[in-house]
């Protein structure tokens, strides 16, 4: 009896050791993030939502900027501390779309729905518009600055063209027509190449700023928005309408598919972070921003802000992630979640439904073994009983 006492007590043990492993896995799996809402002063009246686009961030100045198409201008913010401080919003001439900044000019580039990309010098917090280059396009959307071609490379949306500018001069210097509508263009440092999305087409193409020719990757199904790329490790993030796709720019293919981040738009690589971040401005899903880190590149959080932004900066100094808040008129941020990458994708059901099946084995493994204590073959025979000790009767006296 003690023996079999002393087996169930093992038994359970060892059960409730898993069930308590399980459940300290899914509570940590779900830990909270506080999120942070700066306002800008007599945003969107009473009735409106505010309307904005790209957030950048100047690391030297600790300065962030966001395309405010509301007021038609880009909101300035002072990022030295952890949280943001309004500042003043820079007036132009047409609606803010991308914004890319040049660190090496003390340049703000602004993408415009007019056509142009505006140029503000942001040296010393001058914050003046000292050019408007004209592109001779429809419009401008979103940017990339290369500063090892120093070259600005502005996509003009359905026009499907990318406007090359050289920023020392303010001069377009090329036209690269491509034929689709495109998204986000990037430069990467490692092969020279640019490359920019197009949801119209469901590719990724492959621009050589040398002399115009390209190469387009078809995505079968992706629809591609946004688009980050690790120059060091040459792979690449691209987002896609209904989930988040991964990149090897060695060898032109995906790599792998995460289906955490639905309708995602505006992607960044963070080299200081070593982190992708995803926004993703869904309404009838929890809009999230997402990271990614790793090699290979793996899901790693998200974090629901609520705030429906649809691009994200990364301040370096603070560890802090800004997105957009057209629902309350402003920024929203959180602190990046140092966290391990996540698990494989085949454990989330065990994340999800851990303390059921942590309950269910410790039945389990009960029912296993009551049967097998009660199986005649292994219960313990009991023990012979011992040989008498008494005398032996001693025989009569003759």
């Amino acid at each position: 009896m003690v023996r079999a006492l002393n087996r169930l007590g093992h038994w359970l043990k060892t059960t409730l050791l898993v069930a308590a492993g399980a459940l300290l896995f899914c509570a940590c799996a779900g830990t909270a993030v506080q999120i942070t809402n700066t306002p800008i002063p007599n945003e969107a009246g009473a009735g409106k939502v505010a309307n904005y686009d790209v957030v950048e961030i100047d690391q030297a100045t600790h300065r962030l900027y966001v395309a405010d198409r509301t007021n038609q201008g880009v909101d300035v913010f002072d990022v030295s501390a952890p949280r943001a401080k309004f500042l003043t919003t820079i007036g132009l001439s047409g609606s803010p779309n991308g914004l890319a900044i040049a660190p090496d000019l003390a340049r703000l580039f602004v993408g415009a729905g007019n056509g142009s990309v505006f140029v503000i010098d942001i040296n010393n917090d001058s914050d003046s518009v000292v050019a408007e280059v004209k592109t001779g396009k429809g419009e401008v959307d979103l940017l990339d600055y290369a500063a090892a071609r120093q070259r600005l490379y502005a996509a003009n949306g359905a026009d499907g063209s990318i406007t090359s500018i050289d920023p020392t001069t303010n001069a377009v210097m090329a036209n690269f027509k491509v034929g689709s509508a495109l998204e986000q263009p990037r430069y990467n440092d490692a092969d020279g190449m640019v490359y920019v999305t197009s949801p119209a087409a469901d590719a990724l193409f492959k621009i050589d700023p040398n002399d115009g020719s390209f190469k387009s990757f078809p995505l079968n199904g992706c629809k591609p928005t946004g688009l980050a790329i690790n120059p060091k490790t040459n792979k690449a993030v691209i987002v896609c309408s209904t989930y988040v796709m991964t990149w090897d720019m060695n060898t032109g293919r995906s790599t792998a598919s995460f289906k955490q981040v639905v309708g995602g738009d505006v992607a960044i690589y963070n080299t200081k972070a070593d982190r992708f971040i995803v926004a993703s401005p869904h309404l009838t899903r929890a809009n999230v921003v997402a990271t990614f880190g790793g090699d290979p590149i793996a899901y790693m959080a998200s974090v629901d802000t609520g705030a429906h932004g649809n691009a994200v900066a990364f301040d370096e100094t603070n560890g802090i992630v800004y997105t957009p808040n057209p629902q309350k008129p402003g920024l929203a941020s959180f602190k990046l979640p140092v966290a391990p990458l996540a698990p494989p994708r085949w454990l989330s059901p065990v994340m999800t439904f851990g303390p059921i099946l942590a309950v269910g084995l410790l039945f389990v493994l009960l029912f296993i073994f009551v049967g097998r204590s009660a199986d005649p073959v292994r219960r313990p025979q009991p023990a012979p009983k011992p040989a008498s000790t008494a005398p032996e009767s001693q025989p009569k006296s003759a």
